[in-house]
């Protein structure tokens, strides 16, 4: 496989299911929905912008020590930025949540769900592979910003003002997170080996798949189990994020 063909293969796969997170949301919006499920979806999104900031932050730590050596400032600044991004979109969903509860929820209180943890455990199946399998991650960010895209535009009562107010903050900042480690990982898949291609695959369909299964759960299942199953099989419109670079 020359290296043009991969590239196309691992976006390709990714821009699909990208396609049905934008659906999950445009679906679980397009009606009236019970307080509960909004607000078992909020609980879930604020585990998953805070859990991550010991890591991150230990991660900017032992960067220092190696800054302007083996670690460039760019990635540096990056880095600080996407976890400064993390922290930010907690406190508006934390915000949101909050006005609708009337209760704080402690953030080290959050908790992951079934398919959450599933896919923390696909990162971790591939995370002492080489640079190139690695650099498969930074498609994740905010599912191709599709789930941020389609929540940008939803409509309704203060609620849903507040959210779609917050989705295009997210929704901007994911997508400069992902056009920067996109960029990474096609340079990384220039040169690397082609015999690192295949795992580099198995990688994004495992986490394309599981991302989206866990965005469907995380909004209490919009879409039926014959629709994930049509999406599977690729009859879902893609979503491809637009470049800008």
């Amino acid at each position: 496989m020359d290296t043009l063909s991969f590239i196309r293969q691992v976006e390709d796969t990714f821009t699909c299911y990208w396609g049905g997170h934008f659906e999950v949301v445009t679906t679980f919006f397009a009606r009236p929905r019970p307080r509960e499920q909004l607000i078992a979806w909020l609980d879930l999104q604020l585990y998953k912008e805070i859990h991550v900031v010991p890591g991150k932050a230990q991660a900017l730590i032992d960067m220092y020590e190696k800054l302007d050596d083996e670690a460039e400032r760019g990635e540096y600044e990056a880095e600080a930025y996407e976890l400064a991004d993390e922290i930010q979109h907690y406190r508006l969903l934390a915000d949101i949540r909050e006005s609708i509860t009337g209760k704080k929820l402690k953030a080290t209180e959050t908790r992951p769900t079934a398919e959450q943890l599933k896919l923390e455990a696909v990162r971790r199946k591939y995370d002492t592979e080489g640079p190139l399998v690695r650099a498969v991650g930074g498609f994740s960010p905010g599912g191709g910003v599709a789930f941020a895209a389609a929540g940008s535009m939803i409509g309704g009562g203060p609620i849903e003002r507040q959210l779609a107010e917050a989705f295009k903050i997210i929704y901007r900042q994911e997508l400069s997170h992902y056009s920067y480690k996109r960029l990474l990982f096609e340079r990384l898949a220039w040169d690397s080996d082609a015999t690192e291609y295949d795992l580099a695959i198995q990688y994004a369909r495992e986490l394309a798949r599981q991302h989206f299964v866990l965005r469907n759960e995380s909004f209490s299942y919009p879409l039926a189990p014959e629709r994930v199953a049509e999406i599977d099989a690729g009859k879902v419109t893609p979503y491809a994020p637009p470049r800008l670079y």
